[in-house]
């Protein structure tokens, strides 16, 4: 476009405008206007109207139908805040103004606008508001709308300019946007947005214009600072050598997220200046010799996410600058001999992340430097034709490639341009289907991140690797390298593992060389020598040399290791052995052998936990690494019980799983297994409660004995043993003779729910930990009355048990419960006595995080047998009854062996249990009291207990066996109970004369170690 033309025309028009006033015909009224007022134009007014000098605040509307006409400058002129809309038709000849206005005016547009010729459509000075959302046309030379500084112009309708022209053309400071519904149609030499500097440009709509023969543009964005995005919805379409998008200044920002087409030698973006930054998410899409993006300037940020199409002889993305980024993250391709990205300067690096396919004669990315160097990286993927090359550098520089390159058969995929000291650097991924063109003093290197395998035999001349002369390893990545190679390596960083032959020396700067092939000689010098891979021999055909500052990395694992076999003289210098133990241990190792041993390593070794103890020893050709197990002082019982097994094994096999040498005192407390002691003291807890269902001294129906304190006389308590005998044993406590049974009642049938937790301390010394657990069940029972003094009955339940032992594991059961009991009474004194049997299928877990994280689960099932006999005598006092009263009660619990097995990791730490019985035997000393109150309908009776129970064998202990380790048995100590603790209990019991009963108790057990609390609730009917 002739820029200068369209500039020349629309200043001449702004300023022959001249602000005097102008008789208007009466269609536009009044006319002429005073500031403040409303003019209305309706019908054809034939010479517009314009505002006298100094009138400001007019509204004035051109109704729908009406048709303004220019008065020979304009046909719409205003001064300054003014609101003009158009809902008719404005027109004006050529080289004048549709509507013309000087500041801080709102100006919409609903109608047409047509102005002949180099004319503008809209014109105003600064600080305006546009809005079109209707139709503006113009000829050649003109624009659609033309403002100056600070102004907010939206079109949502149709902009038409001629050849020419610009749609929009502004100064600095403006915000345009173009709507998804607006239009900006130009032809030849046209700019569809045109602004001066700090602009926001967005186009959500459709740009389109045509050739350029000067310039011609959908977007012109020039000076610093301005900001043009093509949204996702935006269009721009330029014809011939015209540009979609145009930036020339410092800081600009250009984002295409819509898309842009160009025609041939057309470019889609083009951004001339420092510091630009250019994004394209969209589309950019150019027909033969067209560039997708171009950039120009220092320290810009070039950023491809979306996809660039060019043809024969195209360029994709290119920047020119210094200190610049390029990157590549979606899809760029190009014709027979197109380029995909370009990079012209110094200290750029160019990235391609995505993928870019050129076709033949073509180049998947260039870089030219100038006087340093550019840093090429592709981790996506290049394809390129015949006579095609994938990354081509003129000049030198580098390229880092973990990606994949297709070039056409016996074509570079890779031209380091036969320049000097360039760098091709592999990384983990690289596939490279061409060849690879060095020369002079280039450098091939391994490095990157992650693990990959390299072929040796592919360097060489002819070879697919062809001109280099230094070869490295660096960064932290693990290559390893196969075939027959006759390079010298230097190892800088990261893992060299050789798997062939390399027929030249290794130096070791820093990282580590190892594996299992063959090498000239060695130098360590820094860095660390591991042979093996992880064990095996590396053999060395020359010397090895270790400096001071070196280490040799011994890799165990069971019997073998790994070795250097030195033909000629290994110079040890005081290096550092570091021994890297996996899966198990051996005693003894042969770490090294030589032709020659002039001196030693140094006698420290590291690398190892503080339970093994290491020590190296030499012969003439040969050094030894021996082992020795110690798990230290400190421990407790258990963790000791853990440790002797563990020494046991070594010192008589030789052999250790690593998991089980590095055991630190927790994690030897973790292998112990002490959980699965937790079921043993649930089960113990599970037949008290029942054996106390069935042996309840002061149960409904239960009770017998006689005399108690005389509360109400001889003939209620008649009355009331007429009407019930299940009422006796209550009266008993209130009367001072208790009535004489009548041996009405003979059954009595009853339904009990229990449940109980237990909290039991661990003991430091013994290394037990802190044990919790629970009961819960329901039982049912039938009792029978042989005579007044003598009751029989039997029970049956069902429930379940839990457990934990603080963190180390956990278990559940289901329990079954079965049980029989005979009460006899004689006068005040009593004997009761019963058989219970149980039975569980139990499970337990355990987690071990010594090793990684092993969950280990075994299932059995347990068998329980227990007995209890009580007796005593009660005493009737003036307030309560009172009862002492002895017990012995035992309980048979009978462990079955069992192997755990792993759910989650491995079985190492997995253990084999023995079976065991473990009998539980207690005496009780107690005293028991008791008082009745008369209730409505019947007689509510409080009980109570105290007393002292001693646990002849509170220790709860299991022997194990690893099961990866015979000959590894060891006892494991629970949380023991104390051997005395008090017991207490306190109930309620109702009962009713019809046959109904119910009693609710609480119980409690304390020790200095435990805590138990326990509930019973029953319900009972005789007849």
């Amino acid at each position: 476009m002739r820029l200068g033309v369209v500039a020349s025309s629309v200043v001449t028009v702004i300023f022959s405008l001249g602000l005097s006033a102008t008789s208007a015909r009466a269609d536009c009224a009044p006319d002429p206007a005073t500031s403040g007022q409303t003019v209305t134009c309706s019908g054809s007014d034939a010479d517009g109207f314009a505002a006298g000098g100094g009138v400001t605040n007019l509204t004035v509307n051109v109704l729908t139908g009406a048709t303004v006409n220019d008065n020979g400058t304009a046909s719409i002129n205003v001064n300054d805040t003014n609101f003009v809309t158009n809902n008719g038709t404005v027109s004006a000849g050529s080289g004048l103004t549709g509507i013309n206005g000087a500041n801080s005016n709102t100006v919409t547009n609903n109608g047409n606008v047509t102005v002949i010729g180099n004319g503008l459509g809209i014109s105003l000075l600064s600080n305006n508001t546009i809005a079109n959302n209707g139709t503006i046309n113009t000829g050649d030379g003109g624009a659609a709308i033309s403002v100056q500084d600070n102004n907010v112009i939206g079109n949502s309708g149709a902009l038409s300019v001629g050849a020419g022209s610009s749609g929009i053309f502004a100064g600095v400071n403006n915000t345009i946007t173009n709507s998804a519904s607006g239009t900006i149609t130009g032809l030849d030499n046209t700019i569809g947005i045109y602004v001066f500097g700090n602009a926001s440009v967005t186009n959500a709509g459709a740009v389109s214009v045509g050739a350029s023969i000067g310039s011609s543009g959908g977007i012109f964005a020039i000076n610093d600072g301005n900001t043009v995005t093509n949204a996702a919805t935006g269009s721009i379409s330029v014809g011939q050598s015209a540009t979609g998008i145009f930036a020339q200044g410092n800081t600009e920002t250009v984002s295409n997220a819509g898309s842009i087409s160009v025609a041939q030698f057309g470019m889609g973006i083009a951004v001339i200046g420092h510091n630009a930054k250019v994004t394209n998410t969209g589309t950019v899409t150019g027909v033969d010799s067209t560039a997708g993006m171009q950039v120009q300037g220092n320290f810009a940020v070039v950023t491809q996410n979306g996809t660039v199409n060019v043809g024969v002889g195209g360029m994709g993305v290119g920047l020119t600058g210094v200190s610049g980024t390029l990157t590549n993250n979606g899809t760029i391709v190009g014709g027979d001999g197109a380029y995909g990205m370009t990079l012209l300067g110094d200290d750029n690096v160019v990235t391609n992340r995505g993928t870019i396919t050129v076709g033949d004669i073509g180049t998947g990315i260039y870089a030219t430097t100038i006087s340093t160097t550019n840093q090429i990286v592709n981790t996506g993927t290049i394809n390129v034709g015949v006579n095609g090359v994938g990354i081509s550098l003129s000049n030198g520089g580098s390229v880092f490639n973990s990606g994949t390159i297709n070039a056409a058969t016996g074509f570079a995929a890779i031209d380091l341009c036969g320049c000097s000291n360039s760098i091709l650097t592999l990384g983990p991924g690289s596939i490279i289907n061409g060849q690879v063109l060095a020369s002079g003093t280039d450098t091939f290197q391994l490095g990157g991140s992650g693990k990959d395998t390299f072929n040796l035999g592919l360097i060489g001349t002819g070879l697919q690797y062809d001109g280099f002369s230094t070869f490295n390893k660096i960064d932290s990545s693990a290559w390893t390298v196969t075939g027959i190679g006759n390079q010298d390596w230097n190892v800088l960083g990261g893992t060299l593992v050789l798997a062939g032959t390399i027929n030249g020396n290794v130096t070791v700067a820093a990282g580590t060389f190892g594996g299992i092939g063959t090498v000239n000689n060695i130098v360590v010098n820094g860095g660390a020598l591991a042979p093996g891979s992880p064990t095996g021999t590396l053999n060395v055909t020359g010397d090895l040399t270790f400096a001071t500052a070196s280490s040799y990395m011994v890799q165990v694992s069971g019997a073998s290791n790994g070795v250097a076999v030195v033909t000629g003289t290994a110079t040890l210098n005081s290096a550092t052995v570091v021994v890297v133990p996996t899966g198990s241990i051996a005693k003894h190792y042969t770490i090294l052998t030589a032709g020659t041993l002039p001196d030693t390593f140094n006698p420290v070794v590291t690398g190892l936990s503080p339970n093994l103890h290491a020590t190296l020893s030499y012969d003439p050709n040969n050094v030894f690494l021996d082992l020795a197990l110690g798990y230290g002082s400190g421990l407790n019982i258990n963790q000791q019980n853990v440790a002797n097994a563990l020494t046991r094994v070594f010192n008589t096999t030789g052999s250790l799983p690593v998991a089980l040498a590095n055991l630190t005192p927790e994690g030897l407390t973790q292998a112990s297994g002490e959980s699965a002691t937790g079921s043993q003291q649930t089960t113990f807890n599970a037949m008290n409660l029942f054996l106390g269902l069935l042996t309840e001294v002061y149960n409904s129906g239960r009770g017998g004995m006689s005399g108690a304190t005389p509360y109400a006389s001889d003939v209620t308590a008649n009355a009331y043993a007429a009407r019930r005998q299940d009422a006796r044993d209550a009266f008993a406590s209130i009367y001072r003779k208790a009535p004489a049974a009548t041996f009405e009642q003979r059954w009595d049938v009853w339904a009990a729910g229990y449940g109980g937790s237990q909290a039991t301390d661990g003991h430091v010394a013994l290394g037990s930990n802190d044990t919790t657990s629970s009961v819960y069940g329901t039982a049912v029972g039938l009792d029978y009355r042989f005579s007044p003094s003598t009751l029989a009955g039997f029970a049956l339940a069902g429930g379940g048990t839990s457990f934990g032992v603080n963190g180390l594991g956990w278990g559940r059961s289901d329990l079954f419960q079965a049980g029989a009991f005979v009460r006899h009474t004689t006068g005040p004194a009593y004997v009761t006595a019963a058989l219970a049997y149980g039975w569980q299928d139990v499970t337990t877990n355990r987690v071990v995080t010594a090793a990684g994280f092993d969950q280990l689960r075994a299932q059995f099932n347990t068998n329980a047998f227990s007995g209890r006999v009580e007796g005593g005598y009660r005493y009737a006092m003036q307030w309560a009854g009172v009862t002492p009263y002895a017990a012995l009660q035992a309980t048979l619990f009978s462990l079955p062996s069992y192997a755990e097995a792993a759910v989650v990791g491995s079985n190492v730490f997995a253990l084999n249990y023995a079976a065991k019985d473990v009998t539980s035997t207690r005496s009780e000393l107690g005293l028991r009291a008791d008082r009745s109150f008369a209730a409505a309908g019947g007689l509510m009776t409080l009980r109570g207990r105290l007393a002292w129970a001693h646990d002849y064998n509170p220790d709860r202990t299991l022997s194990a066996v690893f099961q990866t380790l015979p000959g590894s048995a060891l006892v494991v100590n629970g949380a023991a109970q104390a051997r005395d603790s008090a017991l207490t209990t306190a109930s309620v019991l109702m009962n009713w004369m019809n046959g109904w009963s119910a009693s609710a108790t609480f119980e409690g057990e304390f020790s200095n170690v435990t805590r138990s609390y326990a509930g019973k609730g029953r319900v009972r009917y005789a007849w």
